[in-house]
């Protein structure tokens, strides 16, 4: 068992929010926008992919026209055409 789940287990069992396991939440808004929440920083930024720390796993936003909207200390906007989210 890998450390990123037996943290999500505790979690889950304690009944604490996914964020208090360092849990990163991803929502994409139709095909034209993604919300990054709890993010631990930008890895990678480009038109066609942009990465993104979330502690235990990398956020892969893949697509065309790619852009960063807004960025703070915890949350991330994407907007442009969006064709997948991967998580490493």
């Amino acid at each position: 068992m890998k450390f990123r789940d037996t943290v999500a287990d505790l979690a889950e069992r304690m009944d604490l929010p996914p964020e208090a396991a360092g849990a990163v939440r991803v929502t994409v808004l139709g095909r034209r926008r993604a919300v990054v929440e709890y993010h631990r920083g930008l890895l990678g930024y480009s038109e066609e992919a942009v990465e993104v720390s979330g502690g235990l796993v990398r956020v892969r936003i893949l697509g065309s026209g790619l852009q960063l909207r807004a960025m703070d200390r915890e949350t991330l906007i994407v907007s442009g055409r969006i064709a997948a989210v991967e998580y490493e």
